[in-house]
């Protein structure tokens, strides 16, 4: 697949109107998907972010999302999706930069993830883009999964990958 092959997306802030589309993604995604109260708890909080990575054409498809907070000296990715009919083409990748690049505009040093030590295509992408594994979280997960916490370095740094 070229780069004129893929789908033309943009990433943006969430707004009204995009929460029943990233609940029925998430509903689909996961095997223990976030409820529609879970992602209202995060827009609550003043440090949470919600992005959408949707079509250009009409910015009504979502292809994805990332859940990130703000925390001034880091930042950290609590949820990454892409919608299953186009992963692995590149838009997972594309989320994570526009978070690292916003991390490093607001001044931060490091951008932080937890990720199931099981969910091998996320750990590798995090790799690639320059993530260590930091530390492994026993029993992170609600269903007895371990998870990799990983750090990637923003100090010095200009994230183009």
């Amino acid at each position: 697949m070229t780069d004129s092959d893929l789908p033309q997306t943009s990433l943006r802030p969430y707004a009204e109107g995009d929460l029943d589309s990233i609940v029925a993604l998430e509903t689909r995604a996961h095997v223990a998907p976030w409820t529609k109260a879970h992602f209202e708890a995060e827009l609550a909080k003043p440090y949470s972010r919600v992005w959408v990575l949707t079509d250009d054409e009409t910015d009504h498809e979502l292809f994805g999302y990332v859940v990130f907070w703000d925390m001034h000296e880091s930042f950290e990715i609590l949820n990454v999706v892409v919608d299953l009919a186009h992963r692995g083409i590149g838009l997972g990748r594309k989320m994570v930069q526009g978070v690292a690049n916003e991390a490093l505009r607001a001044g931060a040093t490091r951008l932080i993830l937890d990720v199931r030590k099981s969910n091998l295509p996320a750990v590798a992408l995090y790799q690639r883009i320059g993530f260590t594994i930091t530390q492994i979280r026993k029993g992170f997960y609600s269903n007895g999964d371990d998870a990799y916490h990983m750090t990637l370095a923003l100090e010095g740094v200009k994230v183009e990958f």
